[in-house]
């Protein structure tokens, strides 16, 4: 992080950019407050009380929840102004250890900006932040967020600005930099919450902002009267780019999966996942030989279409559903282990383990854009982020999950079948079986709600396409002539990576069985984040996958074709 070379300079400057501290900002001030102490319990899957704070128009739907000009009749406000044995305190205190009321700088800031008729950006969507601690502490809060983003800057062998930030002796020697109690009036978190493109912003182009929960505790810890230890002097750290998340191979040991078959019997079975009451259904699949491809003298054989060839793969269970967002979001934005918190769960092995799994940075927008969360299909997500949910739910269940293989995927489709659709070679009956562009209404739909194939898989043709573990490779000029055993082509590149079976922004050519397309850097083009995000195409609205669970489990050596590398986790940024 580094500051402006002349600390006169930079008080006139904020003095013109900042000329009313006092008025209250949505996203700088309210947002953090909200997102840290209530929406894990009033959002889209946990609405408690009927109440829903996590979008504009759901927050100002309520009874009287938020009445603009009027915070003393607003509920969000005076519930947390009641004694804190009432029942209708919020938020709710169930354990003095881990749970306490807001501050009376955060009250204060609900106030005024309710006062201030609660302006709230259109389009900005809230989401779960883990819980602060109830006082920050320096060294083990404070410390790591300036050495990561500051120190580097702003120690002894490196002095940006003139200013020093390793010691309590040199951070305080202006009275700008931090203002004990004024978060508003101390540069030093002020200049972090501007807009990114802004001049000033802190930490500069080329390093990542802060977060939301670092800059939450960075707040905090300045109202809290920025207490900093005379010993505690501080020294630059690198940000790690190695993960703490678990390894696909101590996670497999963990797990104690063994290669070979499963004892299961091979037969149709519902997944619970204990912690969410959710549930999804999963169906047998038998192996067997069959033509992977279209034939060449099909004249309405797409251009990206296998030349059919013989292929055999092995048994596998596969989901009857794409994943849904109720699903997904367990692990995507962490529901899990806030419903865990919730309901006070002891804490189990399968707990720490799915824990232990890296989780995506959150989402800088609304992921479903606006087309439905409950019921509908996930969407949006790299293949990264597709295989990583895989091994989550492995460790939540102790079951193997993983993504098909573009060769299992074409097989379920089929079904048995060797027509273009698995329904027969006629086009006409597609909207049976499939959202596509005729019949959508431009967006997707809820999973399940046309007919099956005959292997009673859903959404096969149709909704969104599908990831699976395959890298695209153009189909090759000759078929091959030998039996390929499940095969699978082990991505060595980024793009293009394989997602079968149509969506409802496509017509009817490529809902075909063995149509197939390659991922492209174009589906990240509204990212806005440098470097671009490794968990989200933003432009990918058609993208989903299904899971399945393979009746012979891997060995050791061969679960980084399935789940993410070693290497992949690796290069994830850390937060």
């Amino acid at each position: 992080m580094k500051f402006p070379q002349s600390l006169k300079s930079l008080t006139i400057l904020l003095a013109l950019t900042f000329p009313l501290y006092g008025k209250i900002e949505f996203i700088r001030d309210v947002k953090p407050i909200l997102e840290h102490n209530c929406i894990s319990c009033h959002r889209a899957g946990n609405v408690k009380g009927g109440v829903r704070l996590d979008t504009k128009k759901e927050a100002f739907g309520g009874d009287e929840v938020i009445i603009p000009g009027n915070p003393e009749d607003s509920s969000l406000y005076w519930t947390t102004t009641l004694p804190q044995d009432d029942e209708l305190f919020m938020p709710p205190i169930k354990n003095e250890e881990k749970d306490y009321p807001l501050t009376e700088s955060e009250k204060k800031i609900l106030h005024d900006w309710i006062k201030q008729g609660a302006p709230w950006p259109d389009g900005e969507i809230l989401e779960t932040q883990k819980r602060l601690p109830k006082r920050v502490e320096f060294v083990e809060h404070i410390q790591p967020i300036l050495e990561l983003n500051c120190v580097a800057c702003h120690y002894e062998g490196k002095v940006k600005g003139d200013l020093r930030l390793d010691s309590f002796e040199h951070a305080f020697e202006s009275e700008h930099i931090i203002v004990p109690g004024e978060p508003l009036d101390s540069d030093l978190w002020v200049l972090c919450t501007l807009p990114q493109d802004d001049e000033m912003f802190m930490p500069p182009e080329g390093n990542d902002p802060l977060s939301a929960t670092d800059l939450f505790m960075l707040r905090r810890w300045i109202e809290e009267g920025a207490d900093w230890p005379e010993s505690a002097t501080l020294s630059p750290q690198k940000k790690s780019f190695t993960t703490l998340g678990m390894l696909p191979k101590d996670l497999y040991k963990e797990l104690g999966f063994k290669a070979g078959k499963s004892q299961d019997e091979f037969a149709a079975y519902r997944q619970e996942i204990e912690t969410s009451k959710l549930n999804f259904e999963m169906l047998p699949v038998q192996g067997g030989e069959f033509l992977m491809g279209s034939p060449q003298s099909d004249e309405k054989r797409g251009d990206n279409e296998l030349i059919s060839h013989q292929v055999k793969v092995s048994d596998f269970w596969m989901g009857k559903y794409e994943v849904t967002w109720d699903e997904y979001e367990l692990w995507m934005i962490n529901l899990d282990k806030d419903n865990r918190d919730y309901n006070e769960k002891p804490v189990d092995k399968a707990d720490n383990l799915s824990d232990a799994v890296t989780k995506p940075t959150a989402p800088y927008v609304d992921m479903s854009f606006g087309m439905g969360k409950s019921g509908y299909p996930a969407i949006c997500m790299t293949q990264l982020s597709a295989k990583m949910y895989c091994m989550w739910l492995s460790a939540r269940t102790g079951e193997f999950y993983r993504l098909p293989t573009e060769a299992e995927w074409e097989y379920a489709c089929k079904a048995g079948t060797d027509t273009a659709y698995s329904f027969g070679e006629d086009s006409d009956d597609l909207s049976n079986y499939s959202w596509h562009l005729g019949n959508s209404r431009f967006q997707y739909q809820r999973v399940g709600s046309k007919s099956p194939n005959p292997f009673g898989l859903y959404d096969m043709h149709g909704n969104v396409w599908e990831w699976v573990l395959d890298q695209f490779t153009p189909p090759p000029a000759d078929a091959p002539d030998e039996l390929r055993e499940n095969p699978i082509v082990a991505p060595n590149t980024l793009y293009p990576r394989v997602v079968k079976g149509g969506s409802w922004d496509d017509g009817a050519s490529s809902h075909r069985s063995a149509a197939r397309m390659g991922s492209e850097e174009a589906w990240k083009q509204q990212d806005p984040q440098i470097p671009k995000s490794v968990w989200y195409h933003t432009d990918a609205l058609f993208v989903g996958f299904r899971v399945v669970r393979p009746r012979e489990i891997p060995s050791i050596d061969e679960v980084e074709k399935f789940w993410p590398s070693e290497e992949d986790i690796k290069a994830i940024p850390s937060r």
